[in-house]
Formats: structure tokens, C-alpha cells, sequence
């Protein structure tokens, strides 16, 4: 019985590095995209990272370059529902660092910049929510504060998906 190809999503950041052609994030992202050519995975691309998205770092609108990427055949694009709005909902209140200082601290220790670590912003707990909800194999990132709560708190050791109800309390 044939197996589905593993879902990978990327952030907003991951669509600019590649529309943009970022050469700090072109050769991982190159890389994970021979891997959907491959059949080896699908990317999932997030509705609200197609918005997130408008310019271009040349000023040009993103909007051309994002249908043409979108028409790509490992491309997926994701939807929001109720169930990935409400858990979005969730986990920005779960990883809001007013509540929690010592979350601050870690992240700051773990060398995420001092002003992006109050909490969780609505467009990355859209994001992470989508692939939680989703069942994303991977989440591809260069979002600092994402990237550290990924590592300390969504991690196989702790349960992407059983930790669901965990993560919204």
C-alpha cells in the first residue's frame, strides 16, 4: 500500500527567501525543495503566509511571483479553519511571555532578540497552528521566537500532537 508523502510547511520568511532568492536561506530551502520534486514530501504553504507576503525586496508586488509558485505540484495551500483559528488563539495565549517570564528568559538565553520575545504574534501562531493542525512532518522557519518554542516546548519528546490540549492551557 502505497504511503502519503510527508507535509512540510514553511513560514512567510521560507516563501521571501525563495521569491527573493536570499542567500543565507536559498541552499536549505533548494535542498527541501528537491525533496518535494522527488515525491518525497508536499509543501504546505499556509493561507496567511500567501498574505503575509506583499513586496518583494525590489518593490515589486509579491502577489505575480506567489500564484506562479503556488502552481508548482508538490504545493499544497493550506486553509484556515475554525479548529486552526481557535488554536491559534491558544498558543498565543500559551506563549505569551508577560505571563510567563521564565519563557522569556530561555528565549533570551537561547539568543532570541530582547523585542521578539513578548509573545507569540497572531500571523506565526496562524502558522504554527496550521501545521499542528495539519500534522506537519516539519515546520521550516527562521523565526527566532518560533524556532525556540519549537525546540523547548513542540518537540517528538513532548508530543506534536498529543500535546495539543497541553499547549492551549
Amino acid at each position: 500500500m502505497p504511503t502519503k508523502p510527508d507535509l512540510d510547511v514553511w513560514d512567510s520568511c521560507c516563501l521571501t527567501g525563495i521569491l527573493n532568492a536570499e542567500k543565507d536561506k536559498l541552499p536549505a530551502l533548494l535542498s527541501q525543495t528537491r525533496r518535494f520534486e522527488q515525491g518525497e514530501a508536499i509543501l504546505g504553504i499556509p493561507i496567511v503566509t500567501i498574505s503575509e507576503v506583499s513586496t518583494l525586496s525590489d518593490g515589486t508586488p509579491a502577489q505575480p511571483m506567489i500564484e506562479k509558485f503556488l502552481q508548482n505540484p508538490y504545493v499544497e495551500t493550506l486553509l484556515g479553519t475554525a479548529e486552526v483559528g481557535f488554536l491559534s488563539g491558544k498558543l498565543q495565549h500559551r506563549f505569551d511571555s508577560r505571563r510567563l517570564p521564565e519563557m522569556r528568559e530561555g528565549a533570551i538565553k537561547a539568543g532570541v532578540p530582547n523585542n521578539q520575545v513578548v509573545r507569540l504574534r497572531r500571523a506565526d501562531a496562524d502558522v504554527l497552528a496550521t501545521a499542528l493542525h495539519y500534522k506537519a512532518k516539519r515546520l521550516t522557519t527562521y523565526d527566532p521566537f518560533l524556532i525556540f518554542i519549537g525546540e523547548k516546548y513542540i518537540t517528538p519528546e513532548t508530543g506534536w500532537w498529543d500535546s495539543l490540549e497541553r499547549l492551549g492551557s
